[in-house]
């Protein structure tokens, strides 16, 4: 563990001072966390699609697909997380990189230019002064948090109830381009993936938008039950509470055909939006929070950056302005959890980059980050 920590420094340190940023503080940290699922022999493992809430017929299978017995199953997962503090003339700016999976090296080998750009940006970038409304492009990174907070939470069963359905998500509603389509499900490289959620239902694969329409909900038991919808394997709980909800489990975004380049050549002016610090919604209203972005003008990226903004809006407004969506899919395994009614819970996403029309960005309020 201590040898992977100090290769993860290792790669960090070369990152920050390919930028020159050589004074850069850089703090690497491994750890193992158990994970754990249940799936009881009262709630057999293999109740997917069908109709509300029944249950499954044939074996008992524990969530490792291992016949029998009422033990959770449990798996080891590594967890990377490196902070990097860059030295500013005011104070210094933290960033934060994290990894759940193996390979924790090779993955920021992967996403050495997303950090380097973050580094460049903490002390290049100046905070963005106005609102700006107009064409934005999200790099996959940011696209991650916007596709969680627009659509993952939204369709989950119940918030699908409580107000999802009313303001424009409802099933067979067209809520965007045909570029768009999004799944939730096991898949491979997102480490959220299980084969049976926290009911002993065997999760699937969920179309949620295919095509630009509404097609799918995530929902737990009593959901399935109350709204008479498929039982789709997305009853999840934080390890030791009891309450299952409806949850994402492995949210994933279909590439597009575009090139991510292209997605910039179409904007006349626009902000380009890298990194992210990460998300928030409440019902209708979500707000991203990208760690910097970089003005477009003429389908050319400027050189200017900028830092301290927000992407905010209604979700169906915005969602009803995506344009393209590009061909360069990357994974976000996160570290942190998602919270909802007190639960804490990991949701890996894959996106790929995003283009819009018109989304509001703000300069950001408050003293939470430099």
């Amino acid at each position: 563990m201590r040898a992977t920590a100090l290769a993860v420094h290792r790669t960090a340190r070369e990152i920050a001072e390919g930028v020159g940023a050589g004074e850069a503080g850089v703090v690497a940290r491994v750890g193992r966390r158990t994970v754990s699922h249940r799936a009881s022999g009262r709630e057999r493992c293999g109740t997917s699609g069908g109709t509300s809430g029944g249950t499954s017929g044939g074996e008992s299978r524990r969530a490792d697909g291992v016949a029998g017995g009422e033990e959770p199953v449990r798996r080891i997962r590594l967890e990377t997380l490196v902070q990097i503090q860059v030295p500013t003339p005011g104070w210094p700016v933290p960033l934060l990189w994290q990894w759940a999976g193996a390979d924790p090296v090779a993955a920021l080998r992967s996403a050495a230019a997303q950090v380097a750009g973050e580094i460049r940006a903490a002390s290049a970038a100046v905070p963005l002064e106005a609102e700006f409304t107009g064409a934005v492009v999200l790099a996959p990174e940011v696209a991650v948090h916007f596709v969680h907070e627009t659509l993952g939470h939204s369709l989950e069963a119940d918030n699908y109830r409580d107000y999802a359905a009313r303001s424009g998500l409802e099933l067979g509603t067209r809520v965007g381009t045909e570029a768009l389509t999004v799944l939730d499900g096991p898949a491979e490289g997102l480490e959220t993936s299980y084969r049976c959620d926290d009911e002993g239902t065997l999760a699937t694969a969920t179309p949620l938008v295919d095509a630009g329409t509404v097609a799918g909900v995530m929902t737990d038991a009593a959901e399935a039950a109350r709204q008479e919808l498929p039982r789709t394997g997305n009853g999840r709980r934080s390890f030791g509470a009891g309450l299952v909800q409806p949850r994402m489990s492995a949210l994933r975004v279909a590439a597009g055909a575009t090139p991510s380049a292209d997605l910039i050549r179409s904007v006349r002016r626009g902000l380009y939006c890298r990194g992210a610090w990460g998300g928030g919604s409440v019902e209708e209203m979500f707000v991203v929070r990208p760690a910097y972005a970089e003005w477009i003008e003429d389908g050319e990226l400027t050189g200017v950056l900028v830092r301290r903004l927000d992407i905010k809006g209604r979700k169906t407004a915005a969602l009803r302005e995506l344009r393209e969506v590009a061909d360069d899919p990357v994974v976000f395994n996160p570290v942190t959890g998602c919270g909802k009614n007190g639960q804490e819970l990991p949701v890996s996403v894959e996106s790929p980059s995003m283009s819009f029309g018109r989304l509001t960005v703000v300069p950001m309020r408050g003293a939470s980050a430099n």
